[in-house]
């Protein structure tokens, strides 16, 4: 056994999240109506918002699980597949309702983080 390293430990970066989006307002477009996705900052390489089918919101770091420390490795939502959330650099694949991974290289699944939502303010947490 080889007590040196171990590779199937995933440790996704630290980062403090605490972020106040009003879906309601025209700046939010993209969260108006359930299917749709809106980027914002933060996180370790951006945040992608969901809102899921069932009126809820689910946020996403962008950043991909494969190597989430290089700047190109960021998702966006699939031109050709509205479930997936693809990376820009690397041929991992996300299930947009979950985060898990459809294919990689990516082992893991993307970090979430948790929402509450009043019925005007959406806050993004960790």
């Amino acid at each position: 056994m080889n007590l040196c390293c171990n590779k199937d430990e995933f440790n996704f970066p630290d980062t403090n999240v605490n972020f106040f989006v009003y879906p309601n307002n025209p700046s939010s477009e993209g969260l108006h109506f359930p299917g749709g996705t809106l980027n914002i900052e933060g996180g370790v390489n951006g945040i992608i918002i969901f809102h899921d089918y069932l009126d809820n919101y689910i946020a996403y770091d962008r950043a991909c699980t494969n190597n989430p420390l290089l700047s190109c490795e960021q998702v966006d939502l699939d031109a050709e597949s509205i479930n997936i959330l693809k990376c820009n650099c690397c041929p991992s694949n996300y299930l947009i309702f979950d985060g898990s991974v459809v294919n990689g290289p990516a082992q893991n699944s993307l970090k979430r983080y948790n929402t509450s939502f009043d019925g005007i303010v959406l806050r993004i947490f960790n």
